[in-house]
């Protein structure tokens, strides 16, 4: 039997890298579990996880550390025999589990057990016997799927931390070289530069190969086996030529090497074994999986991919089993809210394949299609209601499946479907860092596609906006001007509404602020007429910036008519812009208490839109109260911390929008009543926030405030003040909640209600506060959680 001091764990013969959330994880659960299973899809590093786990463990088990792979046994009655024969025990019986327990009672021994996914069954059955018999055995297994013992804790292992799509271009410049290890440097560029100076002695990152090793190991997905195998491939390539053949196919990366497992000689044979271990219909359901791009809610799947020998049904089901068996991972609702669910790129270019070779790609292509192109039209209304914040997150959680789905129409000069998919868009582009891409999209289908329809007036509409927020004015109005043409040709009066929107807002870039309040009161009246409320809102909002900036005194007018529209209307952004006109018309008429109370309600709102243009907007605002209150050193802050946000903005357009209410001046004021020293120490302060950063401490919620700023209340003293405005214990949670953006759905899900209950709770809130929407509940909330100044 085994004796102290024992064990088979092999030596390793490479160096460990990364690893270390797992690690710290996996040493925290074996305290206290019996059965640790390593779960994660092939190639991901979960053998070699395991046997670094089992390393470091070592001295803690009297009877050593033992390690069995059963990826060549086949036959799970061999089980018992095998794991007796990796103990050591050959001279000894151990054909049943029976066998197998008596020679494991009181031993204290940790037994890694490898590779389990193809004897799932057996194998949950012999452990289930051991662990009850033996109550000194450990068991750490990896697997692609849960074994489903009593008492076994799973612990998922993603792949290694990767480059994301933009940050090689952020690294191609002025950055200083790392070595491997680096903590400046993902892991999966760790692994790949280790690997690499293995096969390629002396290989260093530097500036000359930095942009080339992020981008593979983006392409990689920090993939550690892909990775492996890209590295060795430099004895013989270059890493641009690497680079190219990884947009080949899976069969382009190979290991040369006479020890690797056959399932691990090249990432397709890796994904085949774990296709091998799916079930019929997992299998036609992984394929049809792969016409989605980064991600997919299971609303969405049951919508694409049911049909023929899959019902509409089973899916819930079929995706439980995928990702039991690490095809998919869940990201997202940890606390057991909404998720998605996601499939690495190598296991979808394999789907894919087989799709395509069951000759379904196309089908299911325009099944998708069909399902994001009605998910973009949902903007044609929720983005002026209180649905709008859900349905923006929606879309943008779904950018990429709306690109996968624009792009398979351009592929059929299906333009017309463009324009479809993407016009509707319009209120997501504004934050959402993709106006340079759909404006290409609109552009390209305008050009391709000149039928006279209304889809092709609301792609120019929304082509104008795109332009106008690129700061591209002449085209904006150009576009515009020529969907206001098409649109009386074709009788759609609230389409030529949007467009004279578009006209005025494209006007304010010609700097005739004279020109652009005519227009913008013209387009209120036809929104008006038309019964087009949000483009009148819209038009309200110009008309009370170009005002403010001539210092007409309708400003204040017509901000609060935006504002109410918008309030009645109950749409969250265009709340938070008819509060942020509103605070400068205040500001502007020496109102600076209730100016500042406007700006902070404004900034919740377009935070939880990710409009980082509106943070800085508002930090920009709330810098001229402050400096009106005599808060100077506060005021150089709110400035810096403004830059810190533009610097992340998508759109140059709000920045120009600020600068032309002739603000400049207050700066002017700021930097001599502090002197130069004091305010670039102050400006600079707030310029190293991070966007978050910068909006706790605009509304007054973050760590070293000034004296003159009044402290967030604390969350008990937030629920005390909206019970004490009458509402209940719950139904002040469920103002919070309201406040955050959520919809019925996930605060019931929040709640571990019903959604009928949650709806119950937010109709009595609005009867008692006697509002008409969500978002006046909202901005009501918003201003109880804070202590008065």
């Amino acid at each position: 039997m085994p004796s102290p001091d024992q064990g088979n764990l092999p030596a390793e013969v490479s160096s460990f890298i990364g690893r270390t959330a797992e690690l710290e994880e996996a040493r925290a659960l074996l305290v206290s579990t019996r059965l640790l299973t390593l779960i994660g899809s092939g190639g991901v590093g979960k053998t070699r996880l395991a046997k670094q786990i089992a390393a470091e463990h070592r001295q803690a088990f009297r009877d050593g550390v033992w390690f069995v792979d059963l990826t060549d046994i086949t036959d799970g009655d061999l089980l018992p025999s095998v794991i007796g024969a990796r103990l050591g025990l050959f001279h000894t019986p151990t054909e049943t589990a029976g066998d197998l327990a008596g020679h494991l009672r009181g031993q204290h021994l940790l037994l890694v057990v490898d590779n389990c996914e193809h004897l799932i069954e057996p194998v949950a059955v012999l452990l289930h016997d051991l662990l009850a018999a033996a109550s000194g055995l450990r068991v750490l297994a990896t697997s692609r799927q849960v074994l489903g013992v009593t008492g076994e804790r799973v612990l998922p292992i993603p792949p290694l931390a990767a480059p994301p799509a933009d940050e090689a271009a952020a690294n191609r410049d002025g950055v200083a070289p790392a070595g491997p290890g680096s903590p400046a440097i993902p892991d999966a560029v760790s692994l790949f530069a280790d690997r690499a100076a293995a096969a390629l002695p002396g290989f260093v990152i530097d500036n000359s190969n930095r942009d080339l090793l992020y981008r593979i190991c983006h392409r990689l997905e920090g993939i550690p086996l892909a990775i492996e195998l890209a590295a060795a491939r430099l004895r013989a390539f270059s890493l641009d030529m690497i680079l190219e053949r990884l947009d080949g196919s899976l069969r382009a990366l190979a290991s040369t090497l006479r020890t690797t497992p056959e399932r691990h000689r090249t990432l397709e044979s890796t994904v085949a074994w774990s296709y091998g271990l799916c079930s019929a219909p997992e299998q036609v359901l992984w394929a049809r999986l792969s016409v989605f791009a980064d991600g997919f809610t299971v609303d969405a799947v049951e919508d694409v991919c049911s049909g023929g020998p899959i019902l509409r049904e089973q899916i819930f089901d079929l995706l439980t089993g995928l990702v039991d068996k690490s095809i998919l991972t869940r990201k997202g609702g940890s606390g057991g809210g909404p998720s998605r669910l996601k499939m690495l790129g190598l296991l979808r270019e394999f789907g894919i394949e087989r799709l395509r070779n069951a000759g379904e790609e196309a089908q299911f292509r325009r099944h998708h299609r069909d399902y994001f192109c009605a998910l973009a039209r949902h903007g044609q209304t929720a983005y002026f209601s209180p649905r709008e914040m859900e349905w923006a997150r929606r879309v943008r959680d779904e950018h990429a499946n709306l690109r996968a789905a624009a792009e398979y129409c351009a592929e059929l000069h299906d333009h017309a479907s463009v324009m479809a998919i993407v016009a509707p868009l319009q209120l997501y582009r504004v934050g959402a860092s993709y106006v340079v891409e759909e404006y290409r999209w609109l552009a390209s289908a305008l050009e391709h596609d000149c039928t006279p329809s209304e889809t092709r007036a609301r792609a120019l509409v929304a082509c104008s906006y795109a332009a106008s927020l690129m700061g591209n004015g002449d085209e904006a109005e150009q576009r515009a001007r020529e969907a206001a043409d098409l649109a009386d040709a074709l009788n759609l009066p609230g389409v030529a509404a949007d467009a004279a929107c578009g006209i005025a807002r494209a006007s304010f870039h010609g700097g005739d602020r004279a020109r652009t309040l005519r227009l913008s009161e013209a387009a209120v009246a036809l929104c008006t007429a038309s019964g087009n409320l949000a483009g009148a809102c819209d038009a309200l909002y110009r008309a009370a910036v170009t005002a403010l900036g001539m210092h007409d005194g309708r400003a204040a007018d017509f901000a609060r008519a935006s504002l109410a529209l918008a309030q009645e209307h109950g749409s969250p952004y265009r709340i938070a812009s008819g509060l942020w006109i509103d605070g400068f018309c205040l500001w502007r008429a020496g109102d600076h208490q209730f100016a500042t109370a406007r700006l902070r309600d404004a900034l919740p709102l377009y935070e939880a839109r990710g409009f980082i243009e509106g943070i800085a907007m508002c930090c920009e605002g709330l810098a001229l109260t402050a400096s009106a209150l005599g808060q100077a050193e506060h005021a150089a802050t709110l400035k810096g911390a403004a830059h810190a946000a533009w610097r992340r903005a998508a759109a140059p357009f709000p920045q120009a929008v600020v600068r032309s209410l002739g603000t400049d001046i207050v700066d002017e004021q700021i930097r001599k009543a502090l002197g130069e020293a004091r305010y670039v120490a102050a400006f600079n302060h707030g310029a190293a926030f991070s966007v978050a950063e910068a909006a706790r401490y605009a509304v007054g919620d973050a760590p070293g405030l000034t004296l003159t700023q009044a402290p967030a209340r604390r969350p008990a003293d937030a629920a005390k003040a909206l019970v004490a405005e009458g509402l209940t214990r719950r139904e002040a949670e469920v103002a919070a909640l309201i406040a955050e953006g959520l919809s019925n759905r996930q605060i019931a899900e929040r709640l571990v209600i019903a959604q009928r209950t949650a709806e119950g709770h937010v109709e009595r809130i609005l009867a008692k506060l006697g509002f008409r929407s969500r978002a006046s509940v909202a901005s009501w909330v918003v201003k109880r959680q804070r202590i008065p100044e």
